[in-house]
């Protein structure tokens, strides 16, 4: 569990710290302040997993979900910290807020859950894969803004962890399989730091301890212009939390009801109100690894939760953290590949059990996947929209949740689908804890 465990954590330590990254950047927050907030945003992201993971009350999932911060709140996060006699504080006023703005509103948004049948679930999946396809590409290639971008060197190793893994899953025993990815990274590490790409002077730079506490920037200013907008970027983030849980349950074998949708969109809301406190940012399911949860073959929520809890520990060392920001992104770039590929193979996998016949399916498919992946492949197409629509139409996820949801209900109704695909079948009879068998793992 352990080491499951830590293959989570250095799949999404590197997405964890990038929002805070360049918040600080764009901030101009010193050296301290940076280290700060980067170690309350891991805090905080320890906390949100184990609440979606383990579940208190009324509040998580239950479901083997990784929390990160959304990238989606950066614009409006970094728009607040500029405004004056507002800053860091009116940030984490607003994040307060929006997190409480959640916790009320998601037992009517858990009502939704009728609207996302699996032609829907799998459009959501297929582009939640293929959203993430410019990340590995990025990576493979040494990184954006590496003036060697895309050398050899980078290559080689990207597609050396690449084999690896495929070879681990080919040959491996079903323990082995199971860490196919943590020992690919491994093994491209030490390739590339062979080859001279290792940097670790910030190991060395990086404090041995530091305590995340509360109010770190001063009392919260709520300001009502950085709560609306705080507002709305979480309503955009509760509707692609609506699909991430969908496709983690499908991916689980597990049907996700409207009461677990309902707990798991709190989560998120409680999870967010606690970062305001610790001058961190709205939390969502990381993407990365669902794929990774594909890959191993393991859906327990407990070794997310291990990896939540490792999050709190290396939020108070930063030397750990260090280390595994260290790792060469080549090295992340294959085992990218293999996690985001297979992502959208279980969306195309589901998309394959939905009846096409003498319905429109086959249009809400064609019609979602070509609107949706219109941010991930050409940006630029929505760059003169208003302001105000960036949240909506820079998430692949969002727009495939609104238009697949729009055109099922425009061209299917909301009558019962005439015919149970066999995940279905068995995600009525799943184990609530979500835990792998061994057919899974076989």
């Amino acid at each position: 569990m352990l080491v499951l465990a830590i293959q989570h954590l250095a799949v999404s330590y590197i997405g964890a710290v990038a929002v805070p990254l360049i918040i600080a950047s764009a901030l101009q927050l010193s050296q301290a302040d940076t280290i700060t907030l980067i170690s309350t945003t891991l805090f905080c992201t320890g906390i949100a997993t184990l609440l979606q993971t383990i579940g208190i009350w009324k509040f998580g999932a239950r479901l083997p979900i990784l929390n990160g911060v959304a990238f989606s709140s950066v614009g409006p996060i970094i728009a607040t910290g500029t405004m004056p006699g507002v800053g860091l504080a009116g940030v984490c006023g607003a994040v307060i807020a929006g997190g409480l703005f959640i916790i009320l509103a998601a037992p009517y948004v858990g009502r939704l859950r009728r609207l996302f049948p699996p032609v829907v679930t799998g459009c959501i999946v297929t582009v939640i894969g293929a959203s993430l396809f410019p990340v590995a590409y990025e990576w493979m290639g040494g990184g954006r803004g590496n003036s060697n971008f895309g050398a050899p060197g980078f290559l080689v190793v990207s597609f050396g962890v690449l084999g690896v893994i495929l070879l681990l899953n080919r040959f491996g025993s079903p323990f082995i399989r199971n860490m196919a990815v943590l020992i690919g990274m491994a093994l491209g590490t030490i390739a590339a730091y062979a080859m001279g790409m290792g940097d670790y002077s910030s190991v060395t730079e990086a404090p041995w301890v530091t305590i995340p506490y509360p109010f770190y920037f001063g009392a919260p200013v709520f300001a009502l212009i950085p709560i609306l907008s705080m507002i709305v970027v979480m309503i955009v983030q509760m509707v692609e939390s609506m699909g991430l849980f969908l496709a983690i349950g499908d991916i689980c074998k597990r049907k996700v009801d409207e009461k677990e949708i309902t707990e798991g969109l709190r989560a998120n809301g409680l999870a967010s109100a606690i970062a305001g406190m610790f001058a961190a940012f709205p939390f969502i399911a990381f993407m990365e690894n669902v794929g990774l949860i594909i890959l191993s073959g393991v859906r327990s929520r407990w070794v997310v939760a291990l990896c939540g809890l490792m999050m709190c520990v290396v939020a108070m060392v930063p030397k750990l953290g260090a280390i595994l920001a260290a790792t060469p992104v080549a090295a992340l770039g294959g085992a990218a590949l293999a996690m985001f590929g297979v992502v959208v193979a279980a969306g195309i996998h589901t998309l394959s059990k939905v009846d096409y016949e003498n319905n429109n399916n086959v249009l809400i498919v064609g019609f979602t996947l070509v609107i949706s992946l219109i941010p991930v492949l050409t940006p630029a197409v929505f760059k003169q929209m208003p302001e105000w629509n960036t949240p909506f139409l820079h998430s692949g996820v969002v727009i495939a949740c609104i238009v697949s949801v729009l055109m099922n209900l425009v061209l299917n109704g909301l009558g019962k689908p005439a015919h149970q695909t066999e995940d279905q079948a068995v995600s009525e009879t799943a184990p609530d804890n979500c835990q792998p068998s061994a057919a899974i793992s076989e």
